[in-house]
């Protein structure tokens, strides 16, 4: 049990923290890890480390067990290959976790099969789906790339039928393009029933234009807001879109374009350089869905948004060779990834702080202690105390990646990380915490400093470790838990070091 004195010092030693320790804080996440968590591997440098660190921590949910070890083995850069040259497939680890979710299972089949499962199932059976695969897959990237296009196309699942429909979309319209083409992720995302229902684009019609989606389209998902585009060129583009529509009856929940509801008149796009003759049919809207995935300011717009994702910022020269990138190959996502995370992130260059959200939090947490986890209601709560409940945020530009809109959110954070420790998740197992101590570890005094080290991947003599150390032994020692008592002193350094600053931020 974690006294209220350990979480009072914790919380004094937060608030210290944040106003003292941040720019050298920042930099710690963890090593500690469980099918057991192992001593930390020895490298030849102390910056081989820190590099093998901050990469796990930005282009992956963080270490998990051995992680780093193999990271160190095979060379950084060798790892991110490793990862950029991944096919996609669910690892048996994951696929093992997940089957048995019909939204996995059924989403290639029409969408209508799912409308006879409750609301509560889709939306659990949709989040343990992607808890899952971010805990266990080998594939880390992907997982991560697959967040970030989830919030970059965000659908809203609580919207009409956005449960119903968003397994399809997911299974079918996102998940396969994640490293490879954008433009036919574009116009796969385009096609789906879940994006044309949530953005309302089954109400625009021919002298009734809806231009919901034709905006979103292009201030969100290609050009941005100062991309460069008129209203006008926004009206156009609604009206190309006419007749795209989600199908009733027999057919219901599948995309339909239905000619008889499209604007058979010329248009012209003059941002796009697009003239489109009259009578005209779906081709309309999928070569100008095309031009807007090739346009420059697509490229530098996509860019800009990854380089924040991995870097914490957007530097010109990655960002323009990023960008460069993804207009000389055709629209791929590999060679756009490239320039970020072998040249700038692999490197440490300029790299920012970036403070994890809720998600990277909880499934780092897990990865860490190498939790056994089925990514049910336990987990999912907890994602919504902090403020993340999985696809259930209503605007269209998906859940903010911004260090000020989640600092709100770490009294759940923190509790959530003593609880986990502590075995007080349903659902969630984590194994004896103890056991891989050395034997010259175990004893309640010597074992907050190996515990903290590996977690946070760092020498015991590391400053920000043996800070954090120090820090869990003085709250232990002015607490009245049972020192003598190995498990619970483990248990404690465990959760408390997951609450402290360093854990918190993305290497």
């Amino acid at each position: 049990m974690v006294s209220t004195t350990i979480r009072r010092t914790l919380i004094a030693a937060a608030a210290l923290a944040g106003l003292a320790g941040c720019a050298a804080l920042r930099d710690a996440v963890r090593r500690y890890a469980g099918a057991n968590w192992a001593p930390l591997p020895v490298p030849e440098s102390s910056e081989a480390l820190d590099r093998a660190r901050l990469v796990l921590n930005r282009a992956a949910y963080g270490p998990a067990p051995g992680d780093l070890a193999r990271a160190l083995d095979t060379g950084i850069r060798g790892w991110i290959e490793s990862q950029l040259a991944d096919e996609g497939s669910d690892s048996p680890a994951v696929s093992l976790r997940i089957a048995g979710l019909e939204t996995v299972e059924g989403a290639t089949d029409a969408p209508d099969r799912f409308a006879s499962l409750s609301d509560a199932q889709l939306m659990d059976e949709l989040q343990r789906a992607v808890i899952v695969r971010a805990v266990y897959s080998q594939a880390q990237l992907r997982e991560v790339m697959a967040d970030f296009w989830t919030n970059h196309f965000n659908i809203y699942a609580l919207k009409a039928d956005g449960r119903v429909l968003l397994p399809v979309f997911i299974e079918t319209a996102l998940r396969p393009h994640v490293l490879g083409n954008f433009r036919e992720m574009l116009l796969a995302t385009a096609r789906s029933p879940a994006m044309l229902a949530y953005l309302d684009n089954q109400r625009n019609r021919r002298g009734v234009a809806n231009e919901n989606y034709a905006r979103e389209l292009m201030e969100l998902h290609t050009v941005g807001v100062h991309g460069g585009y008129s209203q006008s060129d926004i009206r156009v583009l609604a009206r190309a879109l006419t007749g795209w529509t989600v199908a009733e009856g027999f057919s219901r929940g599948q995309f339909r374009f239905d000619r008889a509801l499209h604007d058979i008149e010329a248009k012209r796009a003059p941002f796009l350089d697009l003239i489109l003759p009259p009578d005209g049919d779906q081709t309309e809207a999928e070569s100008a869905i095309s031009r807007l995935a090739e346009h420059p300011a697509t490229g530098r717009y996509l860019a800009r948004k990854l380089c924040v994702r991995f870097l914490g910022h957007a530097p010109e020269k990655v960002l323009s060779a990023a960008a460069n990138a993804y207009a000389s190959s055709d629209c791929a996502i590999r060679p756009m990834l490239r320039p970020i995370l072998l040249d700038a992130l692999a490197s440490r260059g300029d790299v920012r702080p970036s403070l994890k959200r809720p998600f990277d939090f909880v499934v780092s947490a897990l990865r860490a202690l190498g939790a056994d986890t089925d990514g049910g209601p336990s987990i999912q709560t907890r994602l919504a105390e902090m403020g993340q409940p999985l696809y259930q945020w209503p605007m269209p530009d998906g859940f903010p990646d911004r260090t000020a809109a989640w600092t709100g959110s770490l009294l759940p954070r923190w509790n959530f990380a003593l609880d986990l420790c502590s075995g007080k998740l349903d659902g969630v197992t984590v194994r004896p915490l103890e056991a891989p101590l050395a034997d010259g570890d175990r004893t309640p005094l010597r074992a907050p400093s190996a515990i903290v080290s590996a977690l946070l991947g760092r020498s015991p003599d590391d400053p920000i470790a043996r800070s954090i150390a120090a820090t869990i032994q003085e709250g232990l020692q002015s607490s009245r838990a049972d020192r003598s008592n190995l498990k619970d002193v483990v248990a404690n350094t465990a959760g408390l070091t997951l609450c402290a600053s360093a854990f918190q931020w993305r290497g």
